[in-house]
C-alpha cells in the first residue's frame, strides 16, 4: 500500500509540473488564440504573431526537452502503479486516459515544434503564422491531459482513502 501512495504522490507532482508549464505557456500564448482555428485570421496582427513567435522560439529548446522528461518520468511511474496495482480497473482507467491522450500530443509533437523553430520570427508573415498556430493547440491538449489525469489520479486517491 506504501508504494502505491508513494506512486500517486510521484504522478500527482509530475502531472502537477506539467499542468503549470503548460498554463504559463497557455497564458503566455493568449493573445494568438485566434490563431488555432484559423493561422491567417486578421483577429491577430502580424505584429502580435511575429512578437508570440520571438517568445516561443526563446523557449522552445528547453520546454521540449523539460516536458519529455517530465513526462517519460510520470509515464514510468505509471507503468509501475499499474504493476504495483496489478493492473486494477481504476489504476487502468487512469493510465488509459494518460497514455492514450500522451500518444495523441507525441504524434504531433516533433512537427509542431519545427514549425517554430524552422522559421525566423521576421520571415514570411504567412510561414511565420502557420507554424505558430500549431503550437498553441497542442499546449492546450498537453494541458488536458495532464489536468486531466490529475483529476482522475486525485479522484482514485480521494476514493482509496
Amino acid at each position: 500500500m506504501m508504494q502505491t501512495e508513494l506512486l500517486h504522490t510521484l504522478l500527482a507532482a509530475l502531472l502537477g509540473i506539467a499542468t503549470g508549464i503548460l498554463v504559463v505557456l497557455s497564458l503566455i500564448e493568449k493573445p494568438i488564440w485566434p490563431m488555432m482555428w484559423a493561422p491567417r485570421t486578421p483577429e491577430v496582427s502580424d505584429q502580435s504573431a511575429r512578437k508570440a513567435h520571438v517568445i516561443l522560439k526563446r523557449v522552445i529548446h528547453l520546454l521540449p526537452p523539460t516536458m519529455m522528461k517530465t513526462m517519460g518520468a510520470a509515464s514510468l511511474a505509471m507503468i509501475a502503479l499499474l504493476v504495483v496495482t496489478d493492473f486494477g480497473g481504476a489504476s487502468l482507467a487512469v493510465a488509459a486516459l494518460f497514455f492514450t491522450q500522451l500518444a495523441l500530443i507525441v504524434a504531433r509533437l516533433l512537427r509542431d515544434v519545427r514549425g517554430v523553430d524552422d522559421v525566423p520570427s521576421d520571415g514570411d508573415p504567412a510561414q511565420v503564422r502557420d507554424g505558430l498556430a500549431a503550437l498553441p493547440l497542442l499546449h492546450h491538449r498537453g494541458l488536458l491531459m495532464a489536468a486531466s489525469t490529475l483529476i482522475a489520479l486525485l479522484a482514485l486517491q480521494i476514493a482509496l482513502t
